[in-house]
């Protein structure tokens, strides 16, 4: 079967810009997307890739990313787009589990590689000699190789905010359906512009974001790397139709003297996935007349639900129901499905969903039941079908013989007024087994803040639902992929009972 999407959407397309670049002062058409593809095909096959190989790019959001990607699919390579925010021994790791036969790279990025062997790093995408090979002034048609639905299209590794990172893997039918899903839905066009500022290594950017755009025929704008105030001067530049971004970023936004909230009024989807949502942010920008949809996906299983914009004026903390073509359910502990308003883990079955782990049968066998993807988050469903994540399956709390979720404890203490942000973890304790701390920005200082928490929780949870340790931080730790690094947050907190009990 022929997956060469991007010489369809070529030979069907006007010219027009389908990617600009402001940082670069460039920007290129469907059909030219097509010739810098073919070209790279040549350049690949002739340094010895095959069908099968796996191909790296270690670089920030960059056109070279299509380049290799639709290179990959005309030849059947395997695409592995890496985490440029890992340290060295992390991507090291990624690129020895993978296999990886060559990499290109952004010579800003070339010292996290030094663990890297140096034979494996080909070409940085920003040389001249690189811009040569895909320059669609001089076009090699390339004839694309025949591939299966099933064969293996693509790698993304997992950001490895629970354990050791973990390469998903892409069928050719997972990766060109995810897009499908989401264009279906959303009703994508070629009037559709948005920018891309989440990083392309990550499925919300990559899967979520710009493939669909590209597929329906759209115009993306790169944002190299993300800043705020850079992007809200591309927002009022470029005016897109929607943007997808984790809530940090919709965040940093807002706090830039820049900010116009008329921009974001004009999309017609602001929408925010890749991590828990955040209800002061959705009620920061509701004050402006914007709303702030959740989208939901993972690594495993990209954008799978989403909110409308008119639900979630309703209910603003619930993500939706499923997009196109993708079944949801919620199990409990002996698989069956639960009822409404219970609590079970949410499990997807869709045709973008990964067929597994890279070279890891017995890891991939622990998330499926059956044909469904066991996400590992709890949920529950209300009454009109609509779907709330309660939190992490593996990061409940259980204290003293009883279950805390961490996301029940932030969603009270977010509401005091001495909080920004928040994050509630568990951490060992010699008698319960586990307790539970948060860490916590404070609008402003106060030296009984302690005291002020304690009896504002204790007056809204159980005892045993309160947090026994607070630790104030001027800064959230985040992962690779700006989440909030909850292991980081965990060691900090064990760390701390550990001086507190020496202490005593």
């Amino acid at each position: 079967m022929n997956f060469d999407w991007i010489k369809t959407r070529s030979d069907f397309d006007i010219e027009k810009p389908a990617v600009i670049d402001p940082l670069k002062k460039t920007q290129w058409t469907y059909q030219q997307l097509n010739i810098r593809g073919d070209n790279m095909a040549h350049y690949l096959t002739s340094q010895g890739i095959r069908k099968g190989d796996v191909v790296g790019v270690f670089a920030p959001n960059d056109v070279a990313l299509l380049d290799l990607l639709f290179a990959s699919f005309k030849m059947g390579a395997v695409f592995l787009p890496i985490n440029w925010r890992l340290n060295p021994k992390e991507i090291a790791a990624i690129v020895q589990d993978s296999k990886l036969k060559i990499l290109f790279y952004a010579q800003k990025h070339l010292s996290s590689l030094t663990d890297v062997d140096p034979h494996l790093l080909h070409m940085d995408i920003d040389s001249p000699e690189y811009e040569d090979i895909v320059n669609p002034n001089h076009h090699r048609p390339f004839k694309a190789i025949k591939v299966e639905a099933n064969d293996l299209a693509a790698l993304i590794y997992t950001s490895g905010t629970t354990g050791e990172p973990k390469g998903v893997m892409f069928s050719y039918d997972s990766f060109v359906n995810n897009g499908t899903n989401i264009e279906l839905t959303y009703k994508f066009n070629s009037d559709y512009t948005t920018i891309i500022s989440t990083p392309m290594f990550h499925v919300l950017g990559f899967n979520d974001t710009v493939l669909p755009t590209l597929m329906a025929g759209g115009t993306l704008i790169l944002q190299r790397y993300f800043n705020g105030e850079a992007l809200n001067d591309l927002i009022a530049k470029y005016e897109p139709s929607f943007l997808i971004m984790i809530p940090t970023m919709y965040y940093a936004t807002l706090t830039q003297p820049n900010f116009n909230p008329e921009n974001f009024r004009k999309m017609k989807y602001v929408i925010q996935g890749g991590s828990q949502p955040l209800p002061s942010i959705q009620a920061a920008f509701k004050k402006y007349g914007v709303n702030i949809i959740n989208g939901y996906g993972l690594t495993e299983a990209p954008l799978v639900m989403v909110n409308t914009p008119e639900n979630a004026r309703k209910k603003p903390m619930s993500i939706g129901k499923s997009v196109m073509f993708v079944e949801s359910i919620i199990l409990d502990d002996a698989k069956n499905e639960v009822g409404i308003g219970e609590i079970g883990e949410l499990a997807i079955k869709a045709k973008n969903v990964t067929p597994g782990y890279w070279g890891k049968p017995e890891e991939t066998a622990k998330i499926f039941h059956g044909a469904y993807l066991l996400t590992g988050d709890l949920a529950k469903k209300d009454e009109d079908g609509d779907i709330f994540i309660i939190d992490r399956k593996k990061e409940l709390i259980i204290t003293g013989g009883e279950n805390v979720l961490p996301s029940e404890v932030e969603t009270v203490l977010a509401q005091h007024p001495l909080i920004d942000r928040c994050v509630v973890v568990g951490y060992d304790h010699p008698k319960y087994g586990e307790s539970i701390a948060a860490a916590i920005i404070l609008r402003e200082k106060d030296p009984d803040y302690a005291t002020k928490l304690d009896g504002f929780m204790r007056e809204k949870l159980a005892g045993y639902k309160v947090p026994r340790m607070y630790q104030p931080v001027t800064y959230m730790p985040l992962n690779s992929t700006q989440k909030p690094d909850k292991l980081a947050i965990q060691d900090m907190m064990n760390k701390k009972a550990q001086q507190l009990e020496l202490q005593d």
